[in-house]
C-alpha cells in the first residue's frame, strides 16, 4: 500500500492532500491549495503525534484569507509592496491583488493551484506556470521539491524567468512553526530593520554583537524584519522538544511575526525586506531586491526538523 493510501487510511490526510512518510516522520501536501505543506509531524507511541508545523485546518479556503498553519512558498515576492504598486526600469506596475490593503502581500504563487510532477514516498515535486498578466507582467516557473527525511522536511524552491526581459523577483518560505508562549527562540542576525505601522520596511540599522544573538521567550506580539541571517533558528519548546531550521543563501533576510497568544511562531526565510522593490527603486541599499535575466533562476533550500 502506498503511504499517501496507508496514511488516509489512518485518517492522516484530509482530501485533496498527498502524503508523504519516511520513519517516524510524516507530511502531507496540498499542492491544489497555494502549493502549501498542510502539515509534518512524527508519530509517537500510542497514537501520540509532535507536530512541527501548526496543521492547517482541513477543507477548503478564499485563498485571499488564507488560514494561519502549514507552510507556504513567497513567490515572486515576500512579504509587502507598498500600495500594491512599483515602478521596474520605468514600467508603472499595479499588482491588483486585495490582500492586506492597500498592500500587495506575499506574492501570488499561494493563491494558486500547483501541479504535482514527481512523487515518491518521502518526495513530492509540484509547479506553478505563471503567463504574463497586467498585474505581473512577466512570465515564469516556480518550483517546489518537498524531501521527507527520519527527522524533518527539506524544501527546495526556485522562480524562474521564462520570459524575454529581466524581471524583479524575491522568494521566501512561510512557516507556521507550532509553539506557544514560553518557549525559546534562538538565532543570529547582524541586522534590524525599521518599519512603519504600515509593516513597510523604511531604513536598516547594524547590530552590535550581543543584540545580534536574539534570544527570547516567545508571548510578546511582534513582527521584525532582520537581515544578516546565519543560517539557523531554533525553538526549544516546552515538552522537551526542539525545532530546527537552516537555510543559507540567498536567504539571508528573515521574519519574525509571533502574534500574541497564537499556537505558532513564523520564522520566514526570505531573500529581501518588506517593500524592497519600492526601496530600491528609491535608492534604498541593502533591500535584497533582485533581478532576473531572461532564463534565469533564483534558488534556496531550507530544512526544517524535530530535534
Amino acid at each position: 500500500m502506498s503511504a499517501a493510501l496507508s496514511m488516509a487510511a489512518a485518517g492522516g490526510l484530509a482530501a485533496g492532500e498527498h502524503g508523504l512518510a519516511a520513519g517516524p516522520m510524516r507530511a502531507a501536501v496540498r499542492a491544489a491549495a497555494g502549493g502549501r505543506i498542510a502539515a509534518v509531524w512524527r508519530e509517537e507511541p500510542k497514537g501520540r503525534r509532535t507536530h512541527l508545523l501548526q496543521p492547517l485546518p482541513p477543507g477548503d479556503f478564499d485563498p485571499a484569507a488564507w488560514p494561519k498553519g502549514g507552510c507556504y512558498p513567497l513567490v515572486p515576492w515576500s512579504n509587502r509592496i507598498r500600495d500594491g504598486r512599483f515602478t521596474f526600469r520605468g514600467r508603472s506596475v499595479d499588482l491588483g491583488y486585495p490582500d492586506s490593503l492597500p498592500h500587495g502581500l506575499h506574492g501570488f504563487a499561494q493563491r494558486a493551484a500547483w501541479e504535482v510532477t514527481a512523487t515518491t514516498a518521502a518526495t513530492l515535486t509540484m509547479v506553478h506556470r505563471h503567463a504574463a498578466v497586467a498585474g505581473w507582467p512577466w512570465p515564469f516557473r516556480a518550483t517546489q521539491r518537498v524531501l521527507l527525511d527520519g527527522a524533518g522536511v527539506t524544501l527546495e524552491i526556485a522562480v524562474t524567468n521564462t520570459g524575454n526581459e529581466p524581471m524583479p523577483a524575491g522568494l521566501g518560505v512561510h512557516p507556521y512553526f507550532a509553539c506557544e508562549a514560553g518557549d525559546r527562540l534562538r538565532l543570529t542576525a547582524g541586522i534590524l530593520w525599521d518599519r512603519d505601522a504600515d509593516l513597510c520596511g523604511t531604513a536598516a540599522r547594524p547590530l552590535d554583537a550581543a543584540a545580534a544573538r536574539h534570544d527570547e521567550a516567545l508571548g510578546a506580539d511582534e513582527t521584525i524584519y532582520l537581515a544578516g541571517f546565519e543560517g539557523v533558528a531554533s525553538i526549544a519548546r516546552r515538552d522537551g522538544s526542539r525545532i530546527v531550521m537552516e537555510t543559507g543563501a540567498p536567504f539571508d533576510h528573515l521574519v519574525l511575526h509571533v502574534p500574541a497568544g497564537a499556537p505558532y511562531a513564523c520564522v520566514e526565510p526570505v531573500t529581501h525586506v518588506a517593500d524592497a522593490f519600492n526601496l530600491d527603486a528609491a535608492g534604498v541599499a541593502g533591500s535584497g531586491f533582485r533581478v532576473l535575466e531572461p532564463g534565469e533562476t533564483l534558488a534556496g533550500v531550507v530544512r526544517m526538523g524535530l530535534a
